[in-house]
């Protein structure tokens, strides 16, 4: 066995804390396990007591079975089974693939081949040297932990050990993507074919996303009420939740326009009007739109449901109201990521304050 306390350094400076390097006669190499404290006896107590529970851990000893042979199996084994889970509870194939995919090139570069290896120390020092943007890493860290809450609700594993890791702080997070203005909206749907035009009224009218739309039925529609109303299935929404929301005259009369005379309940309503990016590009640049403007930002698809939550700023939504419209858990994303502020009617908001003008003959001078 080898254990040793030592203070890590970076950038020439030692760190203050104390970290633990373990190797336990059974593991092929040694670890390392930051233990958070600055006082030297502290850490040497936290050691003893970390190597005691690693030791039981490798042993089996109070751990259940069904965690016992998790420890053992390869992640690939287990990351197989994970992605199965995904797909029986119908998570957008967009999401599958992005777990199919970086959760292997994770357990590469973190060199992690058992849910053993998994640890915050060989986290971080992976993302130190990534050089990935602070969105790349982040993303990284919540597909890895929600594979391991996946993990702990099986009792493959007793807890996740990236708990601790915080994400990097990513001041652009939003930044890439701009609303269209309500002038730019309209042209876009002026000059769009018509069938692609129904698809972004709808997506600026309801927020919906490119998978979501893609999976409406004629039955999800209700026409028959007023206002007319939209259901968005559990399978399709992103949170899994299902969402009502209510139709504006103009939505209406578009989708109604597109409806076969024999259409049926069960017969898809978007499915293959969605346009990929080459089209949407061409429909931008028919409209006299930039799909990239001075400032880098970028106009895509996604960009109609920015444009959504930028226009309920503009119209005085509530912040509260504009967040649940958007179908957020987080109020940040509402008024931060999907708010474009450089559309907000600034100017207008100041001329409506009150006027506080010195009336004339008021003396303005110094004494």
């Amino acid at each position: 066995m080898i254990r040793f306390l030592f203070q890590p350094s970076r950038g020439g400076d030692k760190s203050r804390l104390w970290s633990a390097r373990i190797r336990l006669d059974e593991w092929p190499r040694a670890k390392t396990f930051p233990l958070h404290v600055t006082d030297r006896r502290v850490a040497e107590e936290k050691m003893r007591d970390l190597v005691r529970d690693l030791e039981r851990e490798t042993h089996g000893v109070d751990i259940p079975k069904t965690t016992r042979e998790a420890l053992r199996t390869p992640l690939l084994q287990h990351h197989a089974a994970f992605i199965e889970a995904c797909t029986a509870n119908r998570l957008s194939p967009n999401t599958v693939d992005k777990y199919r995919h970086s959760l292997p090139l994770l357990f590469t570069r973190c060199k992690w081949e058992t849910v053993r290896d998994v640890s915050a120390a060989s986290f971080l020092s992976w993302r130190e040297q990534s050089q990935l943007s602070p969105k790349s890493v982040n993303d990284c860290l919540g597909s890895m932990r929600t594979f391991l809450a996946w993990m702990k609700r099986r009792k493959l594993v007793l807890a996740d050990a990236l708990e601790s890791v915080e994400k990097v702080r990513n001041p652009g997070v939003g930044s890439f993507r701009r609303s269209l203005s309500v002038e730019e909206a309209r042209q876009l749907v002026a000059k769009a074919p018509v069938h692609r035009a129904t698809v972004y009224l709808t997506m600026m009218y309801t927020g919906l996303r490119r998978n979501e739309l893609a999976g409406l039925k004629w039955g999800d529609f209700d026409f028959s009420q007023s206002p007319a109303r939209l259901r968005v299935p559990s399978s399709l929404s992103k949170n899994h939740n299902e969402s009502v929301h209510y139709l504006r005259p103009e939505v209406v009369e578009a989708v109604k326009a597109l409806r076969p005379a024999n259409a049926q309940a069960e017969g898809f309503v978007f499915r293959g009007l969605v346009p990929r990016v080459p089209t949407f590009k061409r429909d931008l640049t028919a409209a006299g739109i930039p799909f990239t403007d001075a400032r880098g930002r970028r106009v895509d698809l996604h960009a109609l449901r920015k444009t959504y939550g930028t226009m309920l700023a503009m119209a005085g939504v509530a912040p509260r109201v504009a967040m649940e419209l958007m179908r957020h858990s987080d109020m940040k994303l509402t008024m931060g990521v999907y708010t474009d502020a450089t559309q907000l009617p600034l100017v207008e908001a100041s001329n409506q304050l009150p006027s506080l003008r010195l009336s004339p003959g008021v003396h303005t001078g110094v004494n």
